[in-house]
């Protein structure tokens, strides 16, 4: 599938559905219901966070209350030990190889027109998932980086192989997101090492593939202005975030300005937001995060009212 590059301001916002998000056919309906109800210019297909992590064994618990995240019941990694219990996965099977049914369930639906990217996380976001904190993380790459980097490249190489078979099922690119990259975290240097390295290889397969990426880089005091040679098409991230830099300075595509706690709070805020950044050429209207079921479908039509958009 080949990548589509915004022609227009893209409106594009998504949410999780916590309680139908477990079977291939629960995602699916969930994706197709909210295209339907709003005709977003891009779908981003949000699967729950732990779809990376449960291939390698890792338990979480599923709820029926829709904002209750399914939470991590036990562990693959507690020791560095552990990680030799780690191998590269065949995409294809498992969790892994439901996401790309997705993908394909949902290019068959809707068509070749609509732009529909894959969330996928960085490797070293998905590293800390396979334990029970981010601290046990930092406690590994600390006390053991040699298991940390065995870590990071098998995790790497398992999704660089999915990355490109979501290419071949159907799926335009890749939002592909980390909250590792802030200095509340750890240095711009052990980014560097534990991060970027493992990222690159990723990027570069899709950008080869003339993929869509889209990087999202989360949280406050980030080092988004460092990762701007990315092989990244698009650059999402929160504009309201402590540090962030100012998106007209980026000169890239960018990709946010719809808070998601105000659009529950106080959406006409949101709005006055959205005519700030109007004068932005290549902004394109996201939320900095996922928008959260309290959101109402009175303010989401305000805002895709507020971008000139038919709601």
């Amino acid at each position: 599938m080949k990548k589509k590059n915004p022609q227009h301001r893209w409106v594009s916002l998504w949410r999780h559905f916590y309680d139908r998000e477990k079977t291939v056919d629960e995602l699916t309906t969930s994706m197709i219901r909210w295209q339907e109800k709003w005709n977003w210019d891009l779908m981003k297909i949000n699967p729950p966070a732990c779809y990376h992590a449960l291939d390698w064994g890792a338990e979480y618990e599923f709820f029926a209350d829709p904002s209750r995240e399914p939470e991590l019941r036990r562990p693959v990694i507690t020791t560095a030990g552990d990680v030799r219990n780690i191998s590269v996965l065949d995409p294809r099977e498992g969790a892994l190889g439901e996401q790309l049914q997705v993908i394909r369930n949902l290019r068959q639906h809707f068509g070749n027109e609509l732009p529909i990217v894959e969330t996928i996380f960085s490797p070293i976001e998905i590293a800390h998932r396979l334990m029970n904190s981010r601290e046990d993380f930092d406690s590994l790459r600390k006390n053991s980086p040699q298991e940390t980097h065995n870590l990071l490249e098998t995790i790497y190489k398992t999704f660089l192989d999915f990355s490109m078979r979501c290419l071949d099922a159907g799926a335009n690119g890749v939002f592909f997101a980390t909250k590792w990259a802030s200095s509340d975290l750890m240095s711009w240097s052990e980014y560097e090492e534990f991060g970027k390295r493992y990222e690159l290889p990723v990027l570069n397969a899709l950008q080869d593939r003339d993929a869509l990426v889209i990087l999202h880089v989360c949280g406050e005091r980030t080092y988004l202005d460092r990762m701007l040679d990315y092989p990244a098409d698009i650059f999402s991230y929160d504009f309201f975030a402590d540090g962030a830099p100012d998106p007209a300075e980026i000169g890239k595509f960018v990709l946010g300005g719809i808070d998601p706690q105000r659009l529950v709070s106080n959406p006409d805020s949101v709005i006055e937001d959205c005519k700030r950044f109007a004068s932005i050429d290549k902004w394109l209207i996201g939320p900095s995060c996922v928008i959260t079921q309290d959101a109402t479908d009175e303010a989401i039509n305000k805002v895709t009212r507020a971008s000139g958009r038919a709601s």
